[in-house]
């Protein structure tokens, strides 16, 4: 019973560590320019079925402010190596008006480790008035933990299709993503909320 109790209270406090998303910097072109409508998301990476995740979540999120947008990988299939004439066929095909391109800036990890100690959880023995009353709280030792932490730096752009120029960029930062759509999700909603500030969504 304390061997169970000991491993839920040491797994919540691990899964309670990671997930956090936040902005670093955007920047935005200087001259006006009119909001995003029709868009090209496209993800780079080696990890097909992040790519795949992350477009959809962007087409979705996109889909949500009135914008439309397709996923590059629904139409040019994966595509770990970036190549000037897929994109060129991918824009062609979808009518983009521009292209948000995304992908890894800086990754590291580090380790450390997190020193043993006591907590003291609720006993079992509720059924009975003075058995709960001598056995109310019981100590349980966590053991020392060796823990990694993983940092993710994504870099986002978005560009005129037509004239390839930069109309805005920015970079989040992930601590110990898990790749999963709710650590997608995050990142998309700083994103979206950062381009519709800098007037290039519609609110």
């Amino acid at each position: 019973m304390l061997r169970a109790v000991a491993l839920f209270i040491l797994l919540a406090a691990l899964s309670g560590c990671g997930g956090q998303s936040s902005l670093l910097r955007s920047w935005h072109a200087p001259e006006p320019v009119p909001p995003v409508q029709d868009l090209l998301v496209v993800g780079i990476s080696t990890n097909e079925a992040a790519v795949r995740l992350w477009e959809r979540i962007f087409v979705e999120e996109f889909a949500g402010r009135g914008v439309q947008a397709s996923s590059a990988i629904q139409v040019t299939g994966f595509m770990p190596e970036p190549k000037k004439e897929v994109l060129q066929t991918a824009i062609r095909k979808t009518g983009a008006t521009t292209v948000l391109i995304t992908h890894i800036l800086d990754k590291s990890s580090t380790t450390y480790t997190r020193p043993g100690y006591v907590r003291y959880v609720p006993s079992g023995f509720y059924n009975n008035l003075y058995g709960y009353y001598g056995h109310a709280y019981r100590a349980v030792y966590l053991p020392p933990q060796d823990v990694t932490r993983t940092t993710v730096i994504l870099e986002t752009n978005l560009y005129d299709a037509r004239s390839g120029q930069l109309l805005w960029t920015a970079q989040t930062r992930s601590r110990d993503p898990k790749l999963l759509k709710t650590d997608f999700s995050k990142i998309a909603h700083l994103l979206l909320e950062d381009l519709s500030e800098k007037g290039l969504l519609s609110k």
